[in-house]
């Protein structure tokens, strides 16, 4: 898939600490301002160029807005204003993470962790967007050290919102990474690839009487998976007790140097909502 990227790297975290609120609140600003300083690294080692003018999407969101609006949301992490973070969410993906005193509750360990929000708005993280899964979107891409994440960011009648749920608030995480071999989203590790299979997610069988396993996380038949935001090929293996996406590692030569893998799919037919789940790809 063809894209334009947007490279921001956010010189300084904003040090100002603010209360926990249970209801939504107000937005903040964002968090940074770009850099009169030469272009940043990436996490390739090659030298990034000056950003690329906005690229408007189908429905009005460019790429420097949606980095923006992440930018916000991880501020309002760092910051512990999940309220804040919470009225950044689409509404599909608010009523998947529940009520905000809920996600208040659950927002440090089940969404972003404040450590990891400001290590990407700090000077070493590396924060890019591109074309998203469906028209419109717009993947956001966060990179600092040996962790990894990603956004998308959808056009509403409320303006650019957040249209990923996070992970999973009850119960163990249906799905995890098997290479490189993190484990569940929700007790997920840090490990190396290995080059010479394909990199590859499982989803567990959870039956049709899964309470909620619709709702909050789906069953997909389908995903789009990314290698940074570059779309990579992606196939389904069934088996009886789990479903396995292969992600072809073909296209890119991994290194040392992070890159965020990326898989993103529609929560269900009924609801229009996208969940994602990333794993930092590097070598040993």
């Amino acid at each position: 898939m063809s894209q334009k990227t947007t490279l921001r790297t956010v010189s300084t975290a904003l040090a100002a600490s603010a209360a926990v609120l249970l209801l939504a609140g107000c937005v903040g600003e964002s968090s940074s301002a770009p850099s009169a300083s030469a272009p940043p690294a990436s996490p390739s080692g090659t030298t990034a160029t000056s950003a690329a003018p906005a690229s408007p999407s189908a429905d009005g969101v460019s790429e420097s807005e949606a980095v923006s609006l992440v930018e916000d949301y991880l501020t309002a992490f760092q910051e512990e204003r999940f309220a804040d973070a919470y009225t950044l969410l689409s509404e599909g993906a608010q009523s998947i993470a529940g009520p905000a005193e809920r996600f208040a509750d659950t927002a440090v360990g089940g969404f972003v962790r404040v450590d990891d929000a400001t290590g990407y708005l700090g000077t070493d993280g590396v924060i890019t967007a591109g074309p998203g899964p469906v028209d419109g979107a717009v993947l956001v891409t966060a990179v600092a050290d040996r962790h990894a994440d990603a956004w998308i960011v959808r056009d509403t009648p409320e303006g650019p919102r957040i249209d990923d749920a996070g992970v999973p608030l009850t119960g163990q995480s249906p799905y995890e990474w098997v290479n490189p071999a993190s484990g569940p989203e929700d007790i997920r590790d840090v490990t190396p690839v290995d080059p010479t299979a394909p990199a590859a997610i499982v989803f567990a069988d959870r039956g049709d009487g899964a309470e909620d396993g619709a709702s909050l996380v789906g069953d997909p038949d389908r995903i789009v998976a990314y290698i940074g935001t570059t779309e990579v090929t992606a196939s389904a293996a069934a088996s009886e007790s789990q479903r396995r996406w292969d992600i072809a590692l073909d296209s890119v030569v991994p290194s040392a140097d992070v890159q965020p893998l990326t898989v993103a799919w529609r929560v269900s037919d009924d609801i229009d909502v996208w969940r994602t789940s990333t794993t930092p790809l590097y070598t040993g």
